[in-house]
């Protein structure tokens, strides 16, 4: 009998749903955790991709908060990360003893805050690479490159457990990896995640309109450095091939990439500041590491959501 899988953050997000509709549609057992109103959008017409590698619609099962019905064996946790906390409160009956939870979320604060609500043993790393979004319609739109999973005991530690869990957490329309070295591929990302939200929310373009300025390049190299010593001191140097494709990437003058928190900022929504930028300037504090356009970028980011609650 297949492993019993809950994707959470199916209902308001895109990455779970891509990842679950896959797996799914692969005949794993997935159910997505979901709340009424999308409950009844996907009931009506379906979980739906639009993808570049290949549409996809399916009628997935569901189940809402106060409908779970005892654990579950992999909970895919992709919700933002300011919603963790209700998303905890949510699944939590969905956890027993030998559950896993894969959680996809940025940053790495999550990782302490699941472990002391779960157990240690209970939280595995994860992360994954893929561009998405819900359209007006309610349909995951992916656009870019092939999506990739990563998953791993935090200890990197190769069981037969991590390996049955990446086969499990795999389907067609993505790469699945069973890494070895997850907590560095996770700081990776945040050091990516973090470089690309202050260039972006700063000069509130994208990479390109800032690397095509005169003085845009040495600016976005100097972010990257703050967040690479930041990580480099706290146990995680980046490797060199690591550290000069996040250059690349974010200086190329033609770049239309933005950072989804550059999104959400223009749309007046929430923005995972505290989980991205905060974090990251606390940690350097603690190493002593200066991080002169973090604090800007914090600061920048901490008025902006005192101002959405004003």
């Amino acid at each position: 009998m297949g492993s019993r899988i809950l994707v959470v953050g199916a209902g308001a997000g895109a990455v779970g749903g891509y990842f679950g509709a896959r797996m799914a549609s692969a005949g794993h057992d997935v159910t997505f955790l979901v709340r009424e109103r999308r409950l009844q959008q996907i009931r009506a017409e379906g979980l739906c991709l639009i993808s570049s590698v290949g549409n996809l619609t399916i009628a997935p099962r569901m189940v809402m908060a106060g409908g779970i019905e005892g654990p579950y064996d992999i909970i895919l946790l992709s919700v933002k990360a300011y919603s963790l906390m209700a998303a905890m409160n949510d699944f939590a009956p969905a956890v027993g003893p030998r559950t896993r939870i894969v959680p996809l979320l940025n940053g790495m604060q999550h990782l302490d805050i699941l472990a002391d609500r779960f157990g240690p043993a209970a939280v595995m790393g994860g992360t994954c690479f893929i561009v998405s979004k819900l359209d007006a319609q309610g349909r995951i739109v992916q656009t870019g490159s092939l999506p990739r999973l990563s998953v791993g005991e935090r200890d990197g530690r190769d069981t037969p457990a991590a390996r049955s869990i990446a086969e499990t957490l795999s389907g067609p329309g993505f790469e699945t990896v069973c890494s070895t070295h997850i907590l560095q591929d996770m700081w990776d990302k945040w050091v990516l995640l973090a470089a690309l939200g202050s260039i972006c929310c700063l000069m509130r373009g994208t990479v390109g309109d800032v690397a095509s300025q005169p003085a845009g390049q040495d600016f976005a190299q100097a972010v990257i450095h703050e967040c690479a010593s930041t990580a480099a001191a706290a146990g995680y140097p980046l490797r060199d091939a690591t550290l000069k494709s996040t250059i690349s990437l974010l200086t190329k003058t033609d770049s239309t990439l933005t950072s989804s928190m550059f999104r959400d900022l223009l749309q007046g929504a929430p923005v995972e500041a505290q989980q991205i930028i905060g974090d990251l300037v606390r940690r350097a504090r603690v190493h002593q590491i200066p991080t002169p356009i973090l604090d800007l970028t914090d600061l920048n980011l901490r008025v902006y959501e005192q101002q959405r609650h004003a």
